[in-house]
């Protein structure tokens, strides 16, 4: 199935992309690449997915059909979330929260110019970023809202953990670094309980999407990963 290419623009991404697009009797449609019930995301959104994640993490982005595929699952992932986050009517961040992720990143560059010409090579633009910030953003304060009240571990569960992080080799966070070996237990012990918290509370989403997932119908369009 196709998209006319004029859907493309109301896919996160993929406004400033060219989309997947196929001539057909002289209109340009995009390819479905999944369904997620009556929700269709199309190859291009996934394509832009792969650009901006290599943008993210300062490589080039290699388009292939494993690495659309995991593209194509977050983003299934996202909307699951985010339509529950929907349906929940929890609050969630907004455009202007998306600047202290954003500022990091522009911090890359040595100019406005710099940072205009790597997203020019990448693909992707500004809104495209700013866009895919906040819907991460989004992501992340639901699953704190949603999974981190049923979190809990006891005093042993902490000492386990933070003997595990004393085990790793360098920084395992910014903040105060059980794995430097430079804290005792009760001094490290607020960080290491974040950093417990948040690896069950992201334990926890995960549970829930995959439950979420057995009952959502989804499609893969097997062509749309070739």
């Amino acid at each position: 199935m196709y998209l006319r290419s004029t859907t493309c623009l109301s896919f996160p991404l993929a406004a400033a992309l060219a989309c997947s697009a196929i001539p057909v009797g002289g209109e340009t449609f995009d390819r479905i690449a999944v369904s997620v019930e009556t929700h269709v995301i199309a190859e291009s959104e996934v394509i832009a997915d792969v650009r901006m994640s290599a943008f993210l993490d300062g490589v080039a982005p290699v388009i292939t059909g494993a690495t659309k595929r995991k593209a194509a699952d977050r983003l299934v992932d996202q909307y699951l979330v985010l339509q529950d986050a929907a349906l929940s009517r929890a609050p969630l961040p907004t455009a202007d929260d998306v600047a202290p992720l954003l500022a990091p990143i522009r911090a890359r560059y040595a100019s406005d110019t710099e940072f205009a010409s790597a997203l020019a090579r990448a693909g992707i633009s500004e809104a495209d970023l700013n866009a895919h910030l906040l819907a991460g953003l989004q992501m992340m304060r639901y699953s704190d809202l949603r999974f981190r009240p049923e979190v809990q571990f006891s005093d042993q569960d902490l000492r386990e953990y933070y003997d595990k992080l004393k085990a790793k080799p360098g920084p395992t966070s910014p903040g105060p670094t059980p794995s430097a070996g430079l804290e005792s237990f009760e001094e490290a012990r607020g960080e290491v309980e974040r950093l417990l918290t948040g690896e069950r509370t992201m334990q926890a989403m995960d549970r829930w999407l995959g439950m979420t997932r057995s009952e959502t119908t989804i499609l893969y369009r097997d062509g749309a990963f070739q």
